[in-house]
């Protein structure tokens, strides 16, 4: 009987010992959460415990975003960077709800200032502001730390069909017209589509166009404007809107770019068109890195979307290689080239000169959905060959953006 008495205490007592090792080891429970927003706007809210989390809307395909400009530190701190959260189907373009998250370290009173910035335009008046009070009753519980690296899915290399050369930029071979600027308006997909039509023109004809983002913006029939959109090809090849006479391209200076859902007030001149615009692989997806090289070498600089968050917002230059993924595309940007040596790809933006690199941005192969959506356009040139030679007999002649440039430019591989 002794001896089943010390049996069962041992086990009793080893029980208890797991039991506290587990509560030791276990995570603590995550923290609660104050959710302010707009409505809150000039009150007074009260921490106690909990995270102050706050949402505001914005578009972070603009380049804008919500950025602390004032608090007491010893009161309210930030936890971790602002990400942008998209709601419904992909829309590049679309507005989002920017969450910023604190932490109460202090019990005390601050007022919280929040500016709708870009971050690199310094001197530049916020385009909106927010204040709210802070009164910090109780300090933060089971504050996160701040997430660990993951890694992004990268996009998948296949051997390419031709060789092709370790870097191409289509800027340094004069195939780039200037960046241009959305301002506030989210119709970078305007600025995505007229982007790789205005380097293929460049290419084809020798002539620097700009051409009117604004006249897609709105005379399109699609719904689509500074809320967001998708491609516009067919509105340069042949879709065209009530009152218009016909598709194709409308210059910037007959419709100036206002960034605003104006009205059409049309009809206008219409003047270079496409052939063809295709998909390099899945409309909604990315394609293998070789496929993207390939289509730009052939075509020159390409369409596609990418996924923008606080941290591609505030690229100051190298290569940008996040070791937080992106999980939704919202951006559409021109590719105009890539270097394996930086194993990364040359983006165009359109948020104006100051940012980046002269507009320009690395960006790592694979990283933040780059290259979805990928498509190039196929124009055909306004001043035509009159009698161009045929292939011969038997051969297919394949000539791609690089061979027509080394041709029209005199020079020699």
């Amino acid at each position: 009987m002794k001896t089943r008495i010390t049996v069962g205490l041992c086990l009793v007592m080893v029980l208890l010992v797991a039991l506290g090792a587990h509560a030791a080891t276990a995570a603590p429970p995550p923290a609660a959460e104050k959710t302010i927003n707009e409505a809150h706007r000039g009150q007074r809210v009260e921490v106690k415990g909990e995270l102050l989390v706050l949402n505001l809307e914005g578009n972070p395909s603009t380049g804008y975003g919500w950025q602390v400009q004032g608090l007491d530190n010893a009161v309210l701190r930030q936890v971790g960077q602002p990400e942008w959260v998209s709601a419904g189907p992909v829309r590049f373009g679309a507005p989002a709800t920017q969450v910023l998250r604190f932490a109460g370290v202090g019990r005390g009173l601050t007022t919280l200032d929040v500016a709708y910035v870009r971050p690199w335009d310094k001197d530049a008046r916020p385009a909106k502001s927010y204040q709210v009070e802070v009164q910090v009753s109780q300090p933060s519980l089971n504050v996160p730390a701040p997430a660990a690296p993951t890694k992004d899915e990268g996009a998948a290399s296949t051997p390419s069909l031709t060789a092709l050369p370790s870097s191409l930029n289509w800027c340094t071979l004069g195939g780039c017209t200037p960046v241009r600027d959305q301002g506030a308006c989210g119709s970078c997909w305007a600025f995505g589509t007229v982007g790789s039509l205005e380097s293929a023109i460049l290419l084809q004809d020798d002539i620097s166009r700009d051409l009117s983002e604004q006249y897609l913006v709105s005379c399109n029939v699609d719904g689509w404007g500074c809320g967001g959109g998708w491609w516009a090809h067919d509105y340069h090849q042949w879709k065209v809107p009530p009152g218009e006479p016909e598709a194709g391209a409308v210059w910037e200076a007959d419709f100036r770019y206002t960034a605003t859902d104006a009205p059409c007030n049309g009809p206008y001149t219409h003047h270079e068109k496409l052939a063809d615009w295709v998909y390099i692989g899945p409309e909604s997806g990315v394609p293998t890195v070789d496929a993207i090289k390939q289509a730009i070498a052939d075509h020159g600089p390409v369409s596609s979307a990418v996924c923008v968050n606080t941290a591609f917002q505030l690229y100051p230059g190298g290569v940008f290689n996040p070791t937080t993924p992106c999980r939704q595309v919202n951006h559409a940007i021109v590719l105009v080239g890539w270097d394996d040596a930086k194993g990364a790809w040359l983006l165009r933006n359109s948020w104006g000169p100051e940012w980046g690199e002269d507009g320009y941005m690395w960006i790592a192969y694979g990283k933040s959905l780059v290259g979805y959506s990928a498509n190039y356009v196929v124009y055909g040139s306004s001043t035509p060959d009159p009698t161009p030679t045929p292939p011969p007999v038997g051969e297919t002649m394949h000539v791609s953006a690089i061979d027509m440039w080394y041709a029209m430019s005199g020079k020699s591989y």
